[in-house]
């Protein structure tokens, strides 16, 4: 074989090697769906599609964290609103009790249904997620309420507030505590109750007066809480709103980076398929005259 011949050769030899590649990079991105999969492949792309997945995981936890937030929120606005709707017919109840023509027996009568409520705002005060009070401050797992004699009612929580982290920065808080909202320094409402009983049961007028006052008080201050927890539960929302718009855009970078286009992939397949029968054919016939020669 001739110099030039064997130039041509090596030129052939190493465009058949180069296409060959080219087609075993091109069925790696069909078959993967990626172009970068290794950091060889694009050091560059490589790095911020691990910067983004990392940021994914991240954001995962936050989210994490808001769901495990958010359903404590919805159960508080739930007990709470229940709340309020009992002090509300504890009301009614208390203004019957109040008026002149209600009987001794009658105001005992209320005083039960009234202890029936109590009981049940004690239910919706030692209310429960997966476990933990929503309602103990940080104490999740204590039972908030409990009745110690009569219908005297004690906190066991204390009055530390919730919060969760949503972000590397930002925690956002989550519960109010229950010395907030039912034994608050406005209205410590299950003494109020108490009261109320007693008075409805000794037929006291003057103490079923004073209850309606109490529970005037007690009706804003779950107002009040009610209101707080509904902001908290905006709160969450907006943020887990805007950590899913991050999530789409890291996404998309990460897909930018390391996604192939197939479309381009199979077309560039197709091509150097092509190239690679050129270069055989051109390298037999070169290969083939060569031969000839030698043998004349």
């Amino acid at each position: 074989m001739r110099v030039a011949d064997q130039q041509i050769y090596g030129t052939l030899l190493g465009n058949l090697q180069r296409s060959r590649s080219h087609i075993l990079t091109a069925q790696e991105q069909i078959s993967s769906q990626k172009k970068v999969a290794t950091p060889s492949d694009d050091p560059s792309a490589f790095g911020q599609i691990v910067l983004g997945k990392s940021a994914l995981a991240q954001n995962t936890q936050w989210a994490r964290n808001i769901d495990f937030g958010t359903a404590r929120v919805d159960a508080a606005d739930h007990a709470l609103e229940q709340s309020q709707n009992l002090v509300t017919r504890v009301r009614e109840l208390t203004i019957q009790a109040a008026s002149d023509t209600t009987s001794a027996e009658g105001r005992s009568t209320i005083a039960k249904e009234v202890r029936q409520i109590q009981r049940q705002l004690i239910q919706l005060g030692n209310t429960e997620v997966a476990g933990q009070a929503i309602f103990a401050g940080t104490k999740t797992d204590v039972t908030p309420f409990a009745i110690t004699s009569g219908d005297t009612v004690a906190y066991q929580g204390n009055s530390e507030i919730q919060s969760i982290a949503v972000s590397e920065n930002q925690t956002v808080q989550i519960l109010i505590p229950g010395s907030s909202i039912f034994t608050g320094s406005s209205s410590n409402i299950f003494n109020s109750l108490r009261d109320l009983l007693a008075a409805l049961e000794g037929n006291d007028r003057n103490g079923i007066q004073a209850g309606l006052g109490n529970l005037d008080l007690a009706t804003a201050q779950i107002s009040d809480a009610h209101g707080t927890v509904g902001a908290l539960g905006n709160r969450l929302q907006i943020t887990r709103d805007a950590l899913d718009a991050a999530n789409l855009t890291i996404s998309k970078a990460i897909s930018d980076n390391q996604d192939a286009d197939l479309a381009t992939a199979i077309t560039q397949l197709r091509l150097q398929e092509v190239a690679v029968q050129a270069s055989s054919e051109a390298f037999s016939r070169i290969f083939d005259t060569s031969l000839l020669n030698y043998l004349r």
